[in-house]
C-alpha cells in the first residue's frame, strides 16, 4: 500500500485507515520510528504482552515434542 500525505505546520501527517486498522494503531498507542539509509520506517511498538506471547510461542513450538513411545516407534523403524 503506497499513499500520500502532507506535513503540516507542526510536522504532523495523518496515517491512513486502512493502515491504522491493520496494525491496530489507536489513540494512544505508541510508534518507533526508524532511519533506514534514505527511508523512514514507522512501526507499532510492542507492549510487554506482546513480547511475551512472541516467547511464550516459541517456546510451545519447542516443547512439542513425539510422546516417549512415539519417539521409540520412529526409532525402530
Amino acid at each position: 500500500m503506497v499513499g500520500t500525505r502532507v506535513v503540516g505546520k507542526k510536522g504532523q501527517v495523518t496515517i491512513p485507515k486502512e493502515i491504522r486498522e491493520k496494525f491496530g494503531l489507536k489513540d494512544g498507542k505508541r510508534v518507533i520510528f526508524e532511519i533506514r539509509r534514505d527511508e523512514i520506517v514507522m512501526r507499532p511498538e510492542k507492549s510487554g504482552e506482546d513480547y511475551i506471547n512472541e516467547l511464550t510461542s516459541v517456546i510451545k513450538k519447542k516443547l512439542e515434542a513425539p510422546e516417549p513411545a512415539e519417539l521409540k516407534r520412529l526409532y525402530y523403524r
